[in-house]
């Protein structure tokens, strides 16, 4: 697990570890464009530690009080009241404890103090008023350590959670070996694939386009990755 979360810190993305997954047969959770960062550059991945808050600020900080160093804070919210389910306050605890990431499908405040904190934070958007000030009829009691929805997929306890600016994806863990294999394949090829591109090769050329548009005449079900997987390259 260490090995995936350096690899992706230093050298991978989520499109490239999204494709991996998808290489090996192995289930990827698109959280999708309703969850994004709070600030460019975050490179993060841990194990899910999960709270569905409803609205229930006790709940939150119970979950970040018992989540450890490494672990993505994942807070569901079932309830549609308008409130930030994360501010400065729980973004400075976070980092203090070393948590990898808050994920909230839903918004969050204190948006230039959490920036200024550094704690990477995923969520649906920003609004100002926090969930003590909701009507009892907007709010409930939360529940820790459960399945949760974050934006389109939802998130089991210890699934891992693993994001950069282009959003958030969700792997079990079992699979990271396999993906972080995969992955590191298919950057060795982008990478070779720059390198002809920058010495002047043309990128149709490389994946044989033209060929590739003939065959499909004939097969119209003729699939692209694999007929640039035998060109020895990937997309």
């Amino acid at each position: 697990m260490d090995a995936f979360r350096t690899a992706f810190r230093t050298a991978l993305s989520t499109p490239l570890v999204a494709d991996s997954a998808y290489r090996c047969g192995v289930s990827v959770g698109v959280v999708g464009s309703t969850v994004m960062p709070l600030a460019d550059g975050y490179r993060v991945a841990g194990p899910a530690f999960t709270v569905d808050a409803n609205n229930d600020l006790v709940s939150i900080l119970q979950a970040l009080h018992r989540a450890q160093p490494g672990q993505v804070l994942v807070i569901g919210n079932k309830v549609n009241g308008p409130a930030g389910l994360t501010g400065d306050i729980i973004a400075t605890e976070a980092r203090r404890k070393g948590i990898e990431a808050i994920a909230a499908d839903g918004f969050v405040r204190d948006t230039a103090e959490i920036r200024r904190v550094g704690q990477p934070v995923f969520a649906k958007g920003r609004i100002p008023v926090g969930p003590l000030k909701l009507a009892p009829e907007e709010k409930g009691v939360g529940q820790l350590d459960v399945e949760v929805r974050l934006g389109d997929t939802s998130v089991q306890p210890g699934q891992w959670i693993v994001g950069d600016d282009d959003g958030l994806i969700v792997l079990n863990a079992g699979d990271l070996p396999a993906i972080l294999q995969k992955a590191e394949e298919t950057l060795r090829k982008e990478e070779d694939l720059v390198s002809r591109l920058r010495a002047g090769k043309a990128l149709g050329d490389i994946f044989g386009i033209e060929s590739f548009v003939e065959k499909r005449k004939d097969d119209p079900g003729a699939d692209f990755n694999d007929h640039v997987a035998a060109r020895g390259d990937a997309i």
